[in-house]
């Protein structure tokens, strides 16, 4: 908690160079724009004079004090009992968050194990039969009724009562009948259908339902048959491997795939790893962490949530998510996202862990190419947004975190 008292003359001035300005752009009645006497302006402006100097000085005035004790301030002070009477400092309280000071542990005695994943061969027989299906042909079948097996193509509208349901429409859509995704109502309404028939039934969802924009409702679905249609798998033999156009025998294409999972593997293994070295970084230091960072960590955590939704064709705002249960949740983890950072930023600066100018080109390539702009034009905004400081700093925690986790991992 700061308290802070502005001088006189200080507080004077600024307040004269306000009324000045706005003696330039005030219009007032019987006057030209300019031409208001600064008197006039002080009484007719006195709030909103009293405003600017106390938003134009404040932050001024706590800056230096920061300076002076030495402090690296976290956001905007909070400001209180702010006293401003003409002729009189003006007086107020400001408590501010900074950066933490600590020392950092012993993060070289940090082990971690990351084991050579296995892969059994079962999971190279699912991949493969995942290949085979994707790679399965779609056949029409002489018109009959439809039975458990076949794929039934369908067109269909659903509607759920209440305003702010749509009604969803599909042209065409492949529906199994029987098949262990089809929502059952689908199966036993079509059962026994034939080429033209329609049908009419209702699907109660349950609140646990995966799609958040069914669960819990109720849907009428109207349905017409279009056509019958049986699946064909092709045989697993070498002519099948050399249809996927890269290998040459159906054994190349098993050993791809079980490359393939051991280092999705590796690759997920690793990454577990390295959050457990964050834990670890965090459970060797003891201090506090500024709230604001706290607040701005569980925002962006959230703003994903919101993007992945979005994304899914889910409106946020519309689901009946309890958003601060889902915040609170998110708590623990954005303290430990931002200790952990403060630790790696000072193993960073003790180990001169800064990215190379070309890590940097590569950051600003890849976010070039993700917002489909140049290079260049993205090191502008960031540059004039203050983003590009952001950006490496970003990358030195992650040289950091990469450095401790290959020590960690070559001592254990």
């Amino acid at each position: 908690m700061l308290e802070i008292e502005i001088p006189p003359k200080v507080v004077a001035e600024r307040a004269e160079a306000v009324a000045r300005e706005l003696q330039r752009h005030a219009r007032l009645a019987g006057f030209r724009p300019g031409k208001a006497p600064i008197s006039l302006i002080r009484q007719r402006f006195q709030d909103d004079i009293r405003s600017q100097v106390i938003q134009d000085l404040v932050p001024k005035y706590v800056a230096a004090q920061a300076r002076e004790h030495n402090w690296e301030p976290v956001g905007n002070p909070s400001v209180t009992d702010v006293h401003y009477e003409e002729d009189a400092p003006l007086k107020f309280k400001a408590t501010v968050e900074i950066l933490p000071e600590f020392d950092v542990g012993d993060y070289e005695s940090l082990r971690i194990e990351v084991n050579d994943p296995a892969v059994a061969e079962e999971e190279v027989e699912k991949a493969l039969e995942r290949m085979r299906e994707q790679a399965a042909a779609f056949v029409n079948v002489e018109p009959r009724p439809l039975r458990d097996g076949d794929f039934a193509s369908i067109a269909m509208q659903g509607t759920s009562p209440g305003q702010e349901s749509r009604a969803v429409r599909v042209d065409e859509i492949l529906c199994e009948i029987g098949g262990p995704n089809t929502v059952r109502e689908f199966s036993e309404n079509l059962r026994g259908a034939e080429v033209a028939g329609e049908r009419s039934f209702e699907v109660e969802y349950p609140r646990e339902h995966s799609d958040p924009r069914l669960a819990g409702k109720s849907v009428s679905y109207y349905v017409k048959v279009l056509g019958i249609k049986q699946k064909q798998l092709p045989d697993l033999t070498d002519d099948f491997a050399r249809e996927l156009g890269e290998f040459d025998s159906l054994e190349a294409v098993r050993q791809h795939i079980r490359e393939g999972l051991r280092n999705d593997k590796l690759q997920e293994a690793e990454q577990e790893a390295r959050n457990q070295v964050r834990q670890k970084l965090v459970a060797l230091h003891d201090f506090p962490v500024p709230e604001t960072l706290v607040e701005r960590q569980i925002e962006r955590r959230l703003e994903r949530l919101r993007r992945q939704l979005a994304a899914q064709g889910m409106d946020p705002q519309s689901l009946s998510l309890d958003w601060g249960k889902i915040r609170a949740s998110l708590r623990e983890g954005a303290v430990e996202d931002v200790k952990s950072s403060f630790i790696l930023e000072k193993i960073a600066h003790r180990e001169q862990l800064d990215p190379e100018e070309t890590e940097v080109e590569q950051e600003l390539q890849r976010i070039a190419s993700v917002t489909q702009q140049d290079a260049e034009t993205v090191r502008s905004r960031l540059t004039k947004e203050g983003g590009l400081d952001r950006m490496k700093s970003r990358l030195r925690i992650e040289k950091a975190l990469d450095f401790v986790f290959h020590q960690a991992r070559k001592a254990s």
